[in-house]
């Protein structure tokens, strides 16, 4: 740090997917010093199912005792909640105070770190009674140190339902935080009390509070929205006293007659608050900011990642960028440069996800592989992902159906469905049908890894290896085998020469089957059949790079 600013730190509370292996360090990252992992400090360690036992148990029974429908009665809590695409089993938020070069482990402020997060950590129940912790830990070996608190919200207020049920809305409702709008809701007051004490125990540590990116990169979009909000509600209003208008006047009420009387002067003095709010907000920034419209995500994405790059202030407000009005230009000619891709960032992040499926043993495990692929993820109502070629968090459930919570469970249990069929046709496969399914294995094993590109048979579907370009093409030549009943290469030779003497139209669409079933064979017993795949794959990125 500069003299300037030695004696400032910042400070980070945010939420994550919340690996408790990856706490505990059953799983051990690249990023951990192991010889280290001994210094780690654990505050709670209870195994997740055993704590639903403890603190629902007998809310359970309770709540099972009065169902006279056996229906409706729950007999396991935590599976129930795991089943839930409403809540979440758990939450997790890190906490930190200070970066590498502040709080680093060669740093003056290591141990002053350890002392500010242990406060911390030590007032976290108190300040939240209903936020049950089940599994807290210190990182001590890693660039860093910093909190892993992973805890169960719980609601004793309840309408319906057990007793004490998971609710973290309604955890932090009975903790005294309320939603004044879908911008300051509960859990926005939470995280801002949380980091008014982060800031308290900072200024007790004799250090000052260091805002990052408050003079570069790009504004806070909180402002913006709730400035969006309020631009929404005044053309909702002017609307609604248009269609009044259209009405008999007989028909209207007092109330209506006064709104359609002072329709001018109301909108006037609404557009005068925004307008105040928006010269406000410039004031702050010394600048006076300008809208330029970006209906397409893509665009919108690459947009903000060149103006990052160059260092320009903005904000985003749905389908508008707000740039300095010095910068509008510089923002036009970005876009004006916008090269579209084949595939949207939103199709790529599916596509991800897609393969991960194949990989994850369960949901837990397929955000810990997001992660491990560079992912960012955000917890809370909408879960969120932010893939490392994007700027902006997208929500599963703006993916569509098949990536909500219980959705992408239900596919991972099914995931094995199809390799599982391919092996069983190995058993009994002769000698050409062993080539063939070996070769699907492999063009699994390869997407899997990332090695190719997923593409898709019916690019209305999800992907899957039964909707693969490279797969099908491959199964095709498995039921042209089963048709005809061939088995050996002898055999698909003496079928084309057979068929060659058919000039039916269908003799002729069966040689075209057995000449492609010819060609993919004898591409697969020439050897490297993935290999050429892949580098076809790479060609043609490459060839569409430089267009």
């Amino acid at each position: 740090m500069s003299e300037a600013n030695s004696n400032s730190q910042s400070i980070s509370f945010r939420v994550d997917s919340g690996i408790i292996d990856h706490n505990n360090r059953s799983i051990i990252a690249k990023n951990v010093d192991a010889s280290r992992i001994s210094d780690n400090i654990t505050y709670k360690q209870v195994e997740l199912k055993e704590f639903y036992q403890q603190v629902f148990g007998a809310a359970l029974a309770e709540y099972n005792a009065v169902q006279k429908r056996a229906d409706k009665r729950i007999p396991d809590y935590y599976e129930h909640i795991k089943k839930s695409n409403k809540e979440k089993l758990f939450y997790e938020i890190i906490v930190e105070f200070g970066d590498v070069l502040s709080c680093g482990k060669s740093s003056d402020n290591w141990n002053t770190a350890k002392q500010m997060l242990d406060e911390y950590m030590r007032e976290f129940e108190k300040r939240n009674p209903n936020l049950r912790v089940f599994n807290a830990v210190m990182h001590l070996d890693e660039a860093t140190p910093h909190l892993h608190i992973d805890f169960v919200p719980v609601a004793r207020k309840t309408v319906r339902g057990l007793p004490l049920k998971n609710s973290m809305s309604g955890a932090l409702r009975e903790q005294g935080f309320s939603s004044t709008n879908r911008f300051q809701n509960e859990w926005v007051s939470w995280e801002e009390r949380e980091q008014q004490e982060m800031t308290r125990i900072l200024l007790a540590h004799g250090f000052s509070r260091d805002v990052k990116n408050d003079k570069h990169e790009y504004l806070p979009v909180d402002d913006y929205k709730k400035f969006a909000a309020q631009r929404q509600e005044i053309r909702k209003c002017n609307a609604h006293i248009n269609e009044l208008k259209k009405k008999n006047p007989a028909e209207l009420s007092a109330e209506e007659m006064g709104l359609v009387s002072n329709q001018n002067d109301f909108l006037r003095s609404e557009i005068t608050k925004r307008d105040e709010k928006i010269s406000s907000l410039s004031r702050k920034m010394n600048a006076a900011f300008v809208p330029i419209e970006i209906y397409s995500e893509d665009k919108l994405q690459f947009v903000t990642a060149e103006l990052k790059k160059r260092g320009i202030q903005f904000a985003e407000d749905v389908t508008t960028l707000h740039v300095p009005e010095y910068a509008k230009q510089t923002a036009e000619a970005i876009l004006a440069n916008y090269q579209p891709t084949k595939l949207s960032i939103r199709d790529r992040v599916r596509l991800d996800i897609d393969r991960l499926v194949y990989l994850a043993s369960d949901f837990d495990n397929l955000i810990y592989k997001l992660l491990v692929c560079g992912y960012d993820v955000k917890h809370g109502k909408n879960f969120a992902v932010k893939p490392p070629y994007g700027d902006r968090f997208i929500r599963l459930k703006s993916l569509g159906n098949p990536y909500l919570t219980y959705m992408l469970d239900q596919r991972i249990l099914d995931s094995r469905n199809f390799t599982n069929s391919i092996q069983r046709k190995l058993k009994t496969a002769d000698c050409v049908k062993n080539e063939l399914c070996t070769t699907i294995i492999n063009i699994t094993t390869a997407v899997k890894q990332f090695r190719l590109v997923p593409k898709k048979v019916n690019p209305n579907y999800i992907y899957t290896f039964e909707n693969d370009v490279n797969i099908d093409r491959i199964s095709r030549q498995l039921a042209t085998l089963d048709e005809f009943g061939l088995t050996s290469r002898e055999q698909i030779y003496a079928k084309a020469d057979e068929l060659k003497a058919d000039n039916t139209a269908e003799g002729t669409e069966k040689l075209r089957r057995i000449k492609e079933l010819i060609k993919v064979y004898e591409d697969i017993v020439d050897g490297n059949y993935i290999d050429n795949l892949v580098k076809s794959q790479n060609a043609v990125q490459k060839q569409s790079h430089k267009h």
